[in-house]
C-alpha cells in the first residue's frame, strides 16, 4: 500500500542534521487508509487552492514550514505548468512501481536525461530494481538506445564500508517484472548479471547519460571505471546515495581525485559529473 508521510534520510557523511522530505513510501497501514487516502487528497487540493481560502491557508502553512525548517527540511516548489507535468509523471510512476527516491531527485533524472538530448550517445543505468527510474529515462528522451543493468538478484557482496546500511541480496526485483513494465519502450536493452561482465556487447558504445543507483562501493567504483572514459563530452554521469551512503561518496571522490571534473552535491542524495 502506498502512504505519504514525512521520511527522515540516513544522517549526512558529514555529520550534518537530518533532512525532512515529504515522499512517498511503502506501508503495511490498513486498508482504511487506501480507501480515505483519494478524498483526503482531493479536499487538501481543493483547499489548496480555493481564492477564498487563500489567507487561512497561508496563515496555516507558517507553522507548519517553520516545522519542517527546524527540522533542517528544504521545500521546494515545483507549481509552474512545466515542471508539474513532471512532477505528476513522477507521482504517476511511483503509483505504478517502486520508485525509491525523493521527488526532486527523480526530476533532476529527467533534467539531466533532457538536457543531453544534444549530445551524441546512449543512455544507460546500472542498478534498474522495479524499472522506475528507467521508465523516467525513456520517457525524458524516447529515441536514444536505453542500456539497462541489473542482477535482479539484489547487491552483490558488501564491503565493510557499505555496513551495516546494504546487505548482500537486499533490492532483488524480478526480471520478468520489469521487461514486462517496459515493454511498450523500444530500443530498450536489458543485461542481466553482475556489472561489468554483463557490459562486453557496449565496449565500443559512447554515452551522453548514465545513471548509477548501485549503492555499494565496489560496484559505484566499476561503474565510474567502465564509463567515464566512455562518455562523450559534456555528458552526465549521475549517481544515487553520493550523500548517504559511505561507500557511493567514497568511489566518487577518490575516483576523480586526479581529474579535472568536480563531483557536484545536488539536492537530495544524489551527485552529477559533468564530461569536459
Amino acid at each position: 500500500m502506498i502512504t505519504n508521510s514525512f521520511t527522515q534520510r540516513p544522517p549526512r557523511l558529514r555529520g550534518e542534521k537530518s533532512e525532512f522530505l515529504f515522499t512517498t513510501g511503502r506501508s503495511q497501514s490498513s486498508e482504511y487508509l487506501l480507501i480515505v487516502k483519494e478524498p483526503i487528497k482531493k479536499f487538501v487540493t481543493w483547499f489548496a487552492g480555493c481564492k477564498m481560502l487563500a489567507l487561512p491557508w497561508k496563515i496555516l502553512s507558517i507553522p507548519v514550514i517553520y516545522a519542517i525548517e527546524s527540522k533542517g527540511g528544504v521545500i521546494l516548489s515545483y507549481d509552474d505548468a512545466g515542471r508539474r507535468q513532471v512532477i505528476d509523471l513522477i507521482r504517476q510512476i511511483k503509483r505504478e512501481s517502486a520508485l525509491m527516491m525523493f521527488d526532486n531527485e527523480a526530476y533532476q533524472i529527467f533534467m539531466a536525461v533532457t538536457r543531453t538530448k544534444h549530445i551524441a550517445g546512449d543512455l544507460a543505468e546500472v542498478g534498474v530494481y522495479r524499472g522506475g527510474s528507467a521508465k523516467l529515462i525513456r520517457e525524458a528522451n524516447g529515441i536514444k538506445t536505453l542500456h539497462l543493468f541489473d542482477t535482479f538478484e539484489g547487491l552483490p557482496a558488501v564491503e565493510a564500508i557499505d555496513q551495516p546500511q546494504f546487505n548482500k541480496g537486499q533490492f532483488a526485483a524480478s526480471f520478468d517484472h520489469v521487461t514486462n513494465y517496459l515493454r511498450e519502450y523500444k530500443n530498450v536493452h536489458f543485461y542481466k548479471g553482475l556489472f561489468p561482465s554483463t557490459a562486453k556487447t557496449v565496449e565500443n558504445k559512447k554515452f551522453s547519460f548514465v545513471h548509477f543507483d548501485v549503492d555499494t562501493y565496489e560496484s559505484t567504483r566499476s561503474c565510474l571505471d567502465f564509463f567515464y572514459f566512455r562518455m562523450n563530452r559534456g555528458g552526465i554521469i549521475l549517481s544515487h546515495d553520493y550523500t548517504s551512503a559511505a561507500g557511493v561518496h567514497r568511489a566518487f571522490d577518490e575516483f576523480f581525485s586526479d581529474k579535472a571534473e568536480p563531483v557536484i552535491e545536488m539536492s537530495g542524495t544524489q551527485c552529477l559529473v559533468v564530461k569536459l
